[in-house]
């Protein structure tokens, strides 16, 4: 399996439009960050995890014109805002496309995309995105890939990790339920959210997610959805061996 970091970002990116690069050297290509998101390979197999702001720049990254699924964390701007670029998708495919989501996270599409969820009519060119709905209220499969979903606390509203495998991605929250650390346990690798160095009402930071990586053990960890305080060199020099922060365009082997 290969999960490519398409976006290590927080909700402004870095550089932000009001921190502009905040402590990052700007000098080092690591610290530009697209918004989060990920894509998970294997075989033939291709999955999205949210669809950004900067949705189409990181599928033209990753040269993507196929797609078997995308999967919803929540339905925050940073993370479900470029949605209408998996038109493109529809249109290099031929196909409409399934996306999974929670309920509430679904719901959320429904009411503020509702275009995105029907079908073109025959004959009609592919003018709008063609998604097919599935709510992740458990595991599912997709492409030969067992996907489990678990659930998070983002202090106002809860959002979904989803297992592929030996690997999980968490991003945007603040603790996890028992519950949830037992979807996760026994990963290989975890790329899960750590906005800063200081405690925040709705996202981890640094000391909370390293007594996670204690607990749950995983060989490998990657730290995502960034502010600009977390200077790339700078962290990983205060980081354990086997904890780096996640970079656009990292390719993690799982």
């Amino acid at each position: 399996m290969k999960v490519t970091i398409l976006g290590s970002g927080a909700a402004g990116g870095c550089p932000s439009i009001n921190r502009g690069w905040g402590a990052c050297d700007p000098t080092n290509p690591r610290n530009r960050r697209l918004r989060p998101s990920i894509m998970v390979e294997q075989g033939d197999a291709r999955i999205l995890v949210d669809t950004s702001p900067d949705c189409r720049e990181q599928l033209l990254n990753a040269g993507v014109r196929h797609l078997d699924a995308v999967l919803f964390t929540h339905d925050h701007a940073d993370h479900i805002h470029g949605i209408d670029e998996l038109r493109e998708i529809n249109r290099a495919m031929q196909a409409p496309l399934d996306i999974y989501a929670g309920t509430g996270t679904m719901d959320s599409i429904r009411v503020r995309f509702p275009y995105v969820l029907g079908a073109v009519e025959d004959g009609q060119s592919i003018y709008k995105p063609m998604l097919v709905p599935h709510v992740a209220s458990g595991p599912f499969t997709v492409g030969g890939i067992d996907i489990v979903p678990y659930d998070q606390d983002h202090g106002y509203c809860r959002t979904t990790g989803f297992r592929f495998g030996k690997f999980a991605y968490s991003t945007d929250l603040v603790d996890l339920p028992e519950d949830s650390f037992d979807a996760i346990a026994g990963i290989d690798v975890w790329v899960v959210g750590c906005l800063s160095y200081d405690p925040h009402p709705t996202h981890a930071h640094l000391d909370k997610v390293l007594g996670w990586l204690d607990r749950v053990k995983p060989k490998r960890a990657y730290l995502t959805h960034m502010t600009p305080s977390l200077d790339y060199e700078t962290l990983r020099a205060a980081l354990p061996p086997h904890v780096e922060p996640a970079y656009d365009g990292l390719e993690i082997c799982v």
